[in-house]
């Protein structure tokens, strides 16, 4: 997130698809919300993340400065969310829908997610829902090791009375109150969700803003000893004295038995040969089967591309190939994955 927007924002609903974002200093920054649609069965990649552009556009064109990609049902959702904002050059923000367990919609987890979307270059990543302050804070413990990026929270009043509705279990000073383990998190973005009155909202955004975040030692994986990898459900923490790799696997209709015998062989990453673009669709209809992180060899750039463009999760690429080694640092940077 630019840093001139400061380092802490209270996001909050304005008119139809705009949001208001207020700083410590009282500035207030226009934002726009794009909520995922359900996606065509025939839609692809790039006309869904055509048609998440032309919405950004719009939004930018009504005087948004940023975008929040929320409620975000599946990583494929939030990776075109991202590339398109890339395209519109918008800061953007994404909160995945998850529950009280960190579990998506699409049962994938949100760990995974933030280490697939934080290596793209989202600029603040949470979590949304119906989820308690308490309930939030318990999946924000899940994410901590692993943030590099500014964590975000849409947390609720609580439970709505089940005699009368517009009234939740939170009243404003308690919300705010119980806040404290989330901002614990290293939560700097607070985002308004249900039974958030605006007396809640002066009480959150008086917490958010005078919490004391120097006094915070968060303790992060460490990345020089590991390789942390991810795929649509899960994420992995390997060794890389004890990597092991399957042989080339080509790509072709049905992958589920070279994938079942990769986990019984305990082998850490299955190898993917990509050769042309088609094989990178034909692995992207295989990837939901796979169950261990995947690393790309190919000699072909486009096809390449196109492969960690499909792929909902963060990759390795495979660097004994033909592509030229800054042609390979490129694209690892672009598409957020790692070079071995």
């Amino acid at each position: 997130m630019d840093t001139s927007y400061g380092p802490r924002l209270f996001i909050s609903r304005n008119t139809g698809d705009l949001l208001s974002a207020v700083t410590p200093d009282n500035r207030t920054i226009t934002g726009g919300v794009l909520t995922a649609d359900q996606p065509e069965e025939d839609s692809s990649f790039s006309e869904l993340m055509s048609q998440a552009r032309q919405k950004m556009a719009h939004l930018r064109s009504q005087g948004a400065k940023f975008i929040v990609a929320e409620n975000c049902q599946t990583l494929q959702q939030a990776r075109i969310a991202v590339f398109a904002a890339r395209k519109e050059q918008l800061p953007l923000i994404v909160t995945m829908l998850c529950d009280e367990e960190g579990v998506t919609p699409s049962g994938g987890t949100v760990t995974a997610a933030l280490i697939s979307l934080q290596s793209l270059g989202v600029d603040a990543f949470g979590i949304s829902g119906s989820l308690t302050p308490q309930e939030s804070a318990e999946v924000l413990e899940l994410l901590v090791p692993f943030a590099k990026i500014p964590l975000v929270a849409a947390p609720t009043a609580g439970n709505p009375n089940p005699i009368l509705p517009d009234f939740y279990d939170l009243s404003p000073k308690n919300m705010a109150d119980s806040l404290t383990p989330i901002l614990e998190c290293g939560v700097s973005v607070l985002l308004e969700n249900s039974g958030v009155s605006s007396e809640h909202a002066a009480c959150i955004r008086e917490k958010l803003f005078s919490f004391d975040s120097t006094v915070l030692h968060l303790e992060r994986e460490d990345e020089q000893e590991h390789i942390i990898l991810a795929n649509e459900k899960d994420f992995f923490i390997i060794s890389d004295e004890r990597l092991e790799f399957t042989e080339p696997i080509v790509c072709h209709h049905d992958m589920s038995d070279e994938f079942i015998a990769a986990e019984e062989d305990s082998v850490d990453v299955l190898t993917i040969q990509i050769d042309t673009p088609d094989d990178s669709v034909v692995f992207a209809e295989n990837a939901h089967l796979a169950g261990l992180p995947v690393m790309f060899r190919s000699d072909d750039e486009l096809a390449l591309k196109s492969a960690l463009m499909l792929y909902n999760g963060k990759a390795m690429i495979d660097t004994d190939c033909a592509i030229e080694e800054d042609a390979l640092r490129k694209i690892a940077e672009k598409y957020g994955s790692i070079l071995y």
